[in-house]
């Protein structure tokens, strides 16, 4: 259980850099991930049962920040995002995995499902360092790969 915590509160630090120093692709991916946890922490966790079975709920979850993901990678003028649903896709997968195969040892299901967070927060972190970078650099950074000036 200490592993959720720790998770929690790097995830929490993480988001808190995005939000306060990213661009607004790195702050609506940190507003995305934020959701889905907590959606996810307000459902009910039974641990002689959970891994058992796929929980459609997070099923769920997990397809709405599947659409928030994709939505900034086809419209952020930046190139974490795709990898960010990529990773993302891959833990819908495991869902889909679980679905088909009952025999699928359940701590295996919820190593799979769990581990891939770490990876997801770590690149909204780079995609942080790598926006500031930017403005370093360049003096300015393009969130969007549109202008709103332009369109009447």
């Amino acid at each position: 259980m200490t592993h959720i915590y720790v998770f929690n509160a790097v995830q929490g630090l993480i988001c808190l850099y995005a939000l306060t120093m990213g661009g607004w692709p790195e702050r609506w991916g940190a507003i995305l991930l934020l959701a889905a946890t907590a959606a996810t922490i307000l459902l009910a966790f039974e641990p002689a049962t959970h891994f058992r079975t796929t929980d459609p709920r997070e099923v769920i979850i997990d397809i709405f920040l599947m659409s928030g993901l994709l939505t900034i990678a086809m419209l952020a003028n930046r190139f974490w995002p795709l990898w960010l649903a990529a990773l993302h896709l891959l833990g819908i997968g495991i869902h889909g995995v679980r679905g088909f195969d009952s025999t699928l040892v359940p701590w295996m299901y919820g190593m799979a499902e769990g581990k891939i967070a770490y990876p997801m927060v770590s690149i909204l972190a780079i995609g942080v360092i790598r926006h500031r970078q930017r403005l370093a650099r360049y003096g300015r950074d393009p969130d969007w790969t549109f202008s709103w000036r332009g369109m009447r």
